[in-house]
Protein backbone atom coordinates (compact mmCIF):
# COMPACT_ATOMS: atom_id res chain seq x y z
CA UNK A 1 0.00 0.00 0.00
CA UNK A 2 2.86 2.41 0.76
CA UNK A 3 4.73 1.88 -2.26
CA UNK A 4 1.33 2.13 -4.67
CA UNK A 5 0.86 6.26 -2.83
CA UNK A 6 4.76 6.76 -3.53
CA UNK A 7 4.29 6.13 -7.46
CA UNK A 8 1.30 8.02 -7.04
CA UNK A 9 2.59 11.05 -5.32
CA UNK A 10 5.21 10.54 -7.91
CA UNK A 11 3.78 10.29 -10.70
CA UNK A 12 1.25 13.01 -9.91
CA UNK A 13 4.54 15.22 -9.24
CA UNK A 14 6.17 14.36 -11.88
CA UNK A 15 3.06 15.33 -14.15
CA UNK A 16 2.56 18.43 -12.37
CA UNK A 17 6.03 19.71 -13.17
CA UNK A 18 5.58 18.64 -16.54
CA UNK A 19 2.42 20.64 -17.19
CA UNK A 20 4.21 23.78 -15.09
CA UNK A 21 7.41 23.51 -17.21
CA UNK A 22 5.07 23.64 -20.42
CA UNK A 23 3.41 26.26 -19.69
CA UNK A 24 6.31 28.33 -18.00
CA UNK A 25 7.65 27.94 -21.68
CA UNK A 26 5.04 28.80 -23.69
CA UNK A 27 4.15 31.94 -21.51
CA UNK A 28 8.17 32.99 -22.37
CA UNK A 29 7.23 32.09 -26.48
CA UNK A 30 4.09 34.32 -26.43
CA UNK A 31 4.20 37.07 -23.80
CA UNK A 32 5.58 40.12 -26.47
CA UNK A 33 9.10 41.84 -26.07
CA UNK A 34 9.28 45.35 -24.27
CA UNK A 35 9.60 48.12 -26.89
CA UNK A 36 13.46 48.62 -27.37
CA UNK A 37 13.88 51.52 -29.71
CA UNK A 38 17.18 49.85 -30.51
CA UNK A 39 16.41 46.60 -31.29
CA UNK A 40 13.67 48.27 -33.39
CA UNK A 41 16.22 49.83 -35.62
CA UNK A 42 18.54 46.66 -35.87
CA UNK A 43 15.88 43.69 -36.40
CA UNK A 44 13.20 44.80 -38.50
CA UNK A 45 12.01 41.31 -38.60
CA UNK A 46 11.61 41.57 -34.89
CA UNK A 47 9.39 44.43 -34.49
CA UNK A 48 5.70 42.78 -34.51
CA UNK A 49 7.15 41.19 -31.14
CA UNK A 50 7.30 44.33 -29.47
CA UNK A 51 4.41 46.15 -31.13
CA UNK A 52 2.06 45.17 -28.27
CA UNK A 53 3.85 46.65 -25.97
CA UNK A 54 4.85 50.06 -27.53
CA UNK A 55 1.02 50.42 -28.06
CA UNK A 56 0.74 50.22 -24.69
CA UNK A 57 3.52 52.32 -23.72
CA UNK A 58 3.11 54.90 -26.47
CA UNK A 59 -0.07 57.35 -27.20
CA UNK A 60 0.63 57.58 -30.96
CA UNK A 61 -2.33 59.60 -31.83
CA UNK A 62 -1.76 63.69 -31.71
CA UNK A 63 2.31 62.76 -32.12
CA UNK A 64 3.97 64.94 -34.62
CA UNK A 65 5.58 63.14 -37.79
CA UNK A 66 8.77 64.42 -36.57
CA UNK A 67 8.12 62.50 -33.56
CA UNK A 68 7.28 59.30 -35.10
CA UNK A 69 10.42 59.10 -37.07
CA UNK A 70 12.43 60.07 -33.83
CA UNK A 71 11.01 57.63 -32.20
CA UNK A 72 10.48 54.44 -35.11
CA UNK A 73 12.92 55.81 -37.89
CA UNK A 74 12.50 56.42 -41.43
CA UNK A 75 9.60 54.47 -43.16
CA UNK A 76 10.45 51.74 -45.51
CA UNK A 77 11.52 52.62 -49.17
CA UNK A 78 9.24 49.85 -50.84
CA UNK A 79 6.49 49.63 -48.23
CA UNK A 80 2.72 48.26 -49.36
CA UNK A 81 -0.36 50.58 -48.44
CA UNK A 82 2.25 53.65 -48.86
CA UNK A 83 0.15 56.53 -49.38
CA UNK A 84 0.44 60.59 -49.38
CA UNK A 85 0.02 60.99 -46.04
CA UNK A 86 1.26 58.24 -44.22
CA UNK A 87 3.75 55.91 -42.97
CA UNK A 88 4.04 52.29 -43.07
CA UNK A 89 6.86 50.35 -40.91
CA UNK A 90 7.20 46.61 -41.56
CA UNK A 91 6.89 44.47 -38.72
CA UNK A 92 7.88 41.25 -39.40
CA UNK A 93 5.83 37.70 -40.41
CA UNK A 94 2.69 38.26 -38.85
CA UNK A 95 2.01 36.10 -35.62
CA UNK A 96 0.00 32.77 -35.63
CA UNK A 97 1.35 29.31 -36.29
CA UNK A 98 0.96 29.57 -39.92
CA UNK A 99 2.91 32.96 -40.64
CA UNK A 100 2.44 33.44 -44.57
CA UNK A 101 2.07 37.27 -44.80
CA UNK A 102 4.05 40.20 -43.05
CA UNK A 103 2.77 42.62 -40.89
CA UNK A 104 2.70 46.19 -41.56
CA UNK A 105 2.03 49.44 -39.17
CA UNK A 106 0.31 52.32 -40.55
CA UNK A 107 0.16 55.65 -39.29
CA UNK A 108 -1.74 58.48 -40.71
CA UNK A 109 -1.43 62.05 -40.61
CA UNK A 110 -3.18 65.42 -40.78
CA UNK A 111 -2.56 68.47 -43.01
CA UNK A 112 -0.47 69.64 -39.72
CA UNK A 113 1.69 66.28 -39.21
CA UNK A 114 0.15 65.54 -36.37
CA UNK A 115 -1.01 61.43 -36.76
CA UNK A 116 -4.89 61.08 -36.78
CA UNK A 117 -4.84 57.05 -37.15
CA UNK A 118 -2.82 53.98 -36.99
CA UNK A 119 -3.44 50.09 -37.61
CA UNK A 120 -1.55 47.13 -38.49
CA UNK A 121 -2.16 45.36 -41.75
CA UNK A 122 -0.88 42.16 -43.37
CA UNK A 123 0.01 42.22 -47.15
Amino acid sequence: MKQTIKVVAFTFGTLLGIVGGTIYVLFLIFSPDEFNQEKWFNKPSERVDMIDSMFSEVELKGKTKTEIIKLLGEEEEKAYFKEPNNLVYYLGDERGLVSIDSEWLLLWFDDKDIVTDYEIKTD
